[in-house]
């Protein structure tokens, strides 16, 4: 009789213990992160990746006991490679659901957009895209907005230095026609006495171009040693480089970590072999221990990894991650915001380190990059 009577005591305290656990857990509430990023739309090769990415490794965490006794919650919205998308959402974000930090836009033109309402609103965004203007100080939103990809002034620098290190002197540069693009190709040509080279001749396409062999006869007649392109479309970087085979165009071809993707290996074929690319680590193919442990987590949730993409998607959750487990009390985007400026060294898949501060919000530098080569079908490192 005693003993039954314990044993109903106890089951009786367990259960009110879990009760207790679960009312603590329900009333401190989750934590709501917006994930605006273009799951549609000419980007949507970059979002969909991004956006699994992030959502596995929010699913990772929250298994493992989530952030300071709080679950992670997303909230989506695709902005459609639409700016003004991307300005909208952030409003329908933070006012419908009080999200306290946004991973997003996606895009430069998007980001650009999205600052003043992020800045009008209090809440940082957390940008993946390389556009050069996205966290330029001269920005009234500059407070709100931290990238969490690598700044194009770095990859830029670094295939333009590779160029010249392999003897390239003449060079040609290709570029898509909108804010990325014409940022990477001005600097481009901006950087061009202090690496010593020159810049000979300079072409654009629009995203949806897919006949360039007029721009592909430009930079042949120009006698260009090497070219450059600053292309995110998987679609118009083969485009360009089956264009210049066809017109005879036989010099070495670099491109940015735009072009880091399963989509440009499948459309480019055997014409990319030997295309030297600059990518945010190397998921997909060589990756580094870091990477390649959420690699296995990826592969675990079903998902292929295919590249960069699902790299800087973790960085934006990560850094969001970090910056909550130092606020005491409640969330908020101040909170948040001013917590992100004291990061440096935290927990990320990507190789290298990330550091942010009240001057820098590029919190990912050169050490999160790799120049890789195509071939077999593959981007691999090179030494």
């Amino acid at each position: 009789m005693d003993w039954n009577f314990g044993r109903a005591f106890r089951a009786m305290a367990a259960l009110a213990a879990g009760a207790a656990l679960s009312f603590a857990v329900h009333a401190q509430g989750s934590l709501k992160l917006g994930v605006l990023l273009s799951t549609s739309g000419p980007a949507a090769v970059f979002g969909i990746p991004e956006r699994d990415a992030i959502v596995v490794a929010a699913e990772h965490i929250n298994a493992n006991g989530g952030v300071n006794g709080r679950r992670i919650e997303l909230i989506h919205y695709d902005d459609k490679t639409n700016p003004t998308e991307a300005a909208r959402g952030v409003t329908q974000l933070v006012s419908n659901h009080r999200v306290v930090a946004i991973i997003g836009p996606g895009t430069g033109g998007g980001a650009l957009a999205a600052g003043p309402v992020a800045a009008r609103l209090r809440v940082p965004l957390l940008v993946p895209g390389g556009t050069i203007a996205v966290t330029d100080r001269q920005n009234a939103f500059y407070p709100w907005v931290f990238r969490v990809g690598v700044n194009d002034l770095v990859t830029v620098r670094g295939i333009l230095a590779d160029i010249v290190k392999n003897g390239g002197r003449r060079i040609g540069v290709f570029y898509q026609e909108d804010a990325y693009g014409k940022a990477g190709a001005d600097y481009a040509a901006q950087l061009a006495p202090e690496l010593g080279f020159e810049v000979v001749e300079s072409v654009s396409a629009p995203y949806n171009a897919t006949d360039v062999s007029a721009q592909a006869t430009r930079l042949r007649n120009a006698k260009v040693d090497a070219v450059f392109t600053q292309v995110a479309i998987s679609s118009l970087g083969a485009a360009y480089v089956k264009a210049a085979d066809q017109v005879g165009l036989k010099v070495p071809t670099y491109g940015g970590s735009g072009l880091v993707q399963k989509s440009f290996l499948d459309a480019v074929g055997k014409a990319g072999d030997g295309m030297r690319v600059t990518s945010i680590g190397n998921l997909a193919h060589d990756p580094s221990p870091s990477e390649a442990k959420f690699g296995e987590i990826l592969k675990k949730a079903g998902k292929t990894p295919s590249g960069w993409m699902e790299l800087i998607g973790s960085n934006g959750l990560m850094t969001a991650v970090a910056a909550a487990r130092r606020i005491d009390g409640e969330p908020t985007g101040e909170a948040m915001r001013d917590a992100i400026e004291t990061l440096c060294d935290f927990e990320i898949h990507t190789r290298g380190r990330a550091c942010f501060s009240k001057d820098n919000h590029d919190g990912f530098g050169e050490s999160s990059l790799v120049i890789t080569e195509i071939r077999d079908g593959a981007f691999r490192s090179r030494p």
